[in-house]
């Protein structure tokens, strides 16, 4: 099957992951208002524990959004599924050391590590969309908690924040626009 084909069938299946990136944005809200509300020292225990809940709420929002969570019948769609796997279980220990050790840098730790699996996406989906979202978000996460160190618990996940409503809002238009573009071509 040509790549385009897959390509395809994926971004039907799935819709470019929209209920992940939903799920992202619900996240960093949770984080957002935490940091706006609670002590950092508690604050961080929930960012912690809300991590958790990524998982299950990215798979109820798919659901609502009618896109497949996992299209593991599409060769793509197993290696995005692998990338997030892999993002989670390789980054968790680093974001465990950091909320022990290094606190003070746990959100842009976060804020970073939590893209990883968006490079894949680029090439999976065919689309730099994904790519790009997550260069950027590195780098204004870097500046802010370089430039800003004493608002980076609240800059930092209002930044992440925005960044996923933009995701969650550009993905629907530009993945038909890449469908109906790639369908003429198949």
């Amino acid at each position: 099957m040509e790549i385009t084909n897959i390509r395809l069938e994926l971004a039907k299946k799935s819709k470019w992951n929209i209920g992940y990136f939903i799920a992202g944005f619900v996240f960093w809200v949770y984080v957002s208002i935490t940091s706006i509300i609670i002590p950092f020292d508690l604050a961080k225990i929930y960012w912690i524990v809300g991590t958790f809940l990524i998982f299950p709420v990215a798979v109820f929002a798919s659901k609502l959004c009618k896109a497949d969570p996992f299209s593991s019948n599409n060769p793509l769609g197993n290696l995005v599924g692998y990338t997030h796997m892999s993002v989670i279980s390789m980054s968790y220990p680093i974001v465990l050391i950091v909320f022990f050790k290094y606190p003070e840098i746990l959100l842009l730790t976060m804020a970073i590590l939590y893209c990883l699996d968006f490079y894949v996406m680029t090439w999976a989906f065919g689309t730099p969309i994904f790519g790009v979202s997550a260069a950027f978000r590195v780098l204004i996460s870097t500046i802010i908690w370089l430039a800003f160190p004493k608002l980076s618990a609240i800059a930092i996940p209002v930044f992440i924040s925005l960044s996923y409503l933009v995701i969650v809002l550009v993905v629907p238009a530009k993945r038909l626009a890449w469908i109906n573009l790639n369908e003429n071509k198949a």
